[in-house]
């Protein structure tokens, strides 16, 4: 597809992703003369009417908004059969990417994209839109720290066609909302469920949900509650963690009615301020009966949900009985169990031992998401309380399982994706770049390189060759040399330069180019130039009267060319000798000038008559 021109204007230039129902390509809008990029519907869904509306549907629902923190739709067609949508070009890397090369995000910056997450739906819902599958992929952060939402490819006008199949719940398993997995319809706080996934992501480093197929991550978003984030990470506030878990509420009821909302308690994060959702419980104040403090002016709206915490832990302690007691009781003596997940056996055996606590090592197995030798659970948990010289069990991370990546260079992308498999990695995107190592069609290059240790079920990119990249010779005959030199490499060539003495040419301008202009040549290879200098004068040595060799061995010695010229002579002692020169002896001439020697020769004998 690489240099095909859609609609006469957009010309693809270079794939640069690969998704499920669609390539997206980098392309030139020849018209407007600016970047774009194309996003075309794989063939084999062009006949599916579903995904053809599916496929519309994003287009015009997208097409309708205008907002900073959303990339914009330009346009849509038909060509050849082949659905396709051209959208801003956003160069950026995706927040997904940004958390697994660098780990959690520090909350402040967690928060201000949370807020432009925010303001980007709040401008899709007004308009009737939800998006349907927000995650950290379909988040772009751009070179100056901008943040774009992009691909509204499942998303519907409310109200409209749920474009949900029997059987078939769309989104991304990890960032689901419990109604989607249940198949029940999506409305804008669904997004507003996703985007919680996607901060606590941002603050802990890992979704909130995962397990081993998409079913049992939809049942964990139905059935269970997510771990507070400030028992992953420590840093979170309060405050933080509450907007994080009031987002995650299971009944859409209980979490935010609307973007604007959410967006507000966010900024009142970065504020210092007291936000409106209401804070955790842990198992120590609920014990204790805390009461919640909140904001002047909100108190009262919240009286049902204090009544409601208030039934839950009443009914919790009933439950518990004799257990429930000793709990309270045990809670009131003892030493605190710090936290000791993500730390060293060593840091935690330390902070154990500080406290006259003992660590046993329960387990250890293996975590690609844990270094090895931290710790990935502990019992009890952080907070409980223990007798003194009591034992904290822990589970250890053996670490990721390594393994190393093949060489894929120069093999077919088919070949190259098998080899991954059978290593035990993933295969991950796709793209073409120019080689001049590689055939067309063959892997240029990998990321990891060949030979690298990483963990397995790790993804490796692979980049196809689109073979050596060429590039038209310009013209430079009559510049200077250094003027030539950087048109050459301008046009991506390089140039070397070969000076000739020239008395014909200006002195220092380019008189010869090879290869010669308007051919093509590989992108970077040498164009070899020769520049007029001037001549150097020498004088001719005196020739005359010398045998032929030892004449032509001068003339090369004095930096001349020898040119001979048979002439007859009948002096038989002058046969082989140089009877006159041109020019003449002493005379000075440019240096590679053309030296005439006559050199006698005997006439031809005439046979006798008969």
């Amino acid at each position: 597809m690489v240099g095909k021109v859609l609609n006469d204007r957009y010309q693809l230039e270079q794939l640069v992703g690969s998704g499920g129902m669609a390539d997206v390509y980098r392309a030139y809008d020849n018209l407007l003369g600016r970047s774009v990029a194309v996003k075309i519907l794989h063939p084999q869904y062009s006949r599916d009417p579903v995904f053809i509306q599916r496929f519309r549907q994003e287009a015009q629902a997208a097409a309708n908004l205008n907002q900073p923190n959303i990339v914009n739709v330009y346009d849509w067609g038909i060509e050849d059969s082949f659905y396709y949508i051209v959208m801003e070009y956003v160069e950026g890397r995706d927040l997904k990417d940004i958390i697994l090369q660098g780990g959690p995000l520090l909350p402040e910056r967690a928060v201000e994209i949370g807020v432009a997450i925010c303001a980007a739906l709040e401008a899709a819902h007004a308009q009737g839109i939800v998006h349907r599958d927000i995650k950290p992929q379909n988040i772009i952060v751009t070179g100056d720290k901008q943040i774009k939402v992009m691909d509204f490819g499942i998303a519907r006008a409310a109200g409209g066609s749920a474009m949900t199949q029997t059987g078939t719940i769309m989104g991304t398993p990890q960032y689901i909302s419990p109604e989607q997995a249940q198949g029940r319809p999506a409305d804008p706080r669904s997004d507003l469920y996703s985007l919680g996934v996607v901060v606590y992501e941002m603050l802990t480093g890992k979704a909130p949900f995962d397990g081993e197929n998409p079913v049992s991550i939809a049942y964990k978003h139905v059935r269970e509650d997510p771990l507070p984030p400030s028992m992953v990470n420590p840093d979170i506030s309060p405050g933080l963690e509450a907007v994080v878990m009031k987002a995650l509420a299971k009944n859409p009821e209980n979490r935010y009615q609307n973007a604007m909302e959410m967006q507000a308690d966010l900024e009142r994060c970065l504020e210092g301020a007291p936000v409106y959702a209401t804070p955790v419980l842990s198992a120590e104040e609920a014990a204790r009966g805390a009461t919640m403090v909140y904001p002047a002016g909100r108190a009262g709206g919240r009286g049902k949900s204090r009544t409601w915490i208030w039934i839950v832990v009443i009914l919790l302690i009933l439950a518990a009985g004799g257990v429930g007691a000793w709990a309270i009781v045990r809670t009131t003596g003892g030493v605190k169990v710090p936290p000791l997940v993500d730390k060293t056996e060593s840091q935690a055996s330390q902070a154990l031992e500080g406290l006259g606590l003992k660590l046993r090592v329960e387990k250890r197995v293996r975590d690609a998401g844990k270094p090895k030798g931290t710790i990935i659970s502990q019992d009890p948990s952080a907070g409980s309380k223990v007798s003194k010289g009591g034992t904290v069990e822990v589970v250890v991370s053996e670490g990721a399982e390594l393994v190393s990546t093949p060489d894929c260079r120069g093999l077919a992308q088919g070949a190259a994706e098998q080899a991954l498999q059978e290593a035990g990695l993933e295969v991950g995107s796709v793209s073409q770049e120019f080689s001049a190592t590689a055939k067309e069609g063959l892997v240029a290059s990998q990321s990891p390189e060949p030979g690298a240790r990483v963990a397995k079920g790790t993804t490796v990119n692979l980049a196809i060759s689109k073979g050596q990249e060429t590039v038209l010779v310009p013209s430079v005959i009559g510049m200077t040399k250094d003027a030539a030199l950087q048109q050459l490499q301008s046009a991506g060539l390089q140039g070397e330069t070969q000076e000739e003495a020239s008395s014909l040419q200006p002195t220092g301008s380019v008189f010869e180019q090879n290869p010669a202009a308007g051919a093509k040549a590989p992108k970077g290879s040498k164009v070899i130039i020769k520049v007029a200098t001037l001549p150097v004068k020498v004088s001719v040595p005196p020739l005359t009267g010398l045998d032929q060799a030892t004449a032509e061995n001068k003339i090369v010695a004095a930096g001349l060319k020898p040119y001979v010229v048979d002439q007859q002579t009948l002096v038989k002692a002058k046969v082989g000798t140089v009877l006159k020169q041109d020019p003449a002896s002493g005379m000075q001439v440019d240096k590679g000038s053309t030296v005439k020697i006559y050199v006698g020769v005997a006439p031809p004998t005439t046979a006798p008559a008969p």
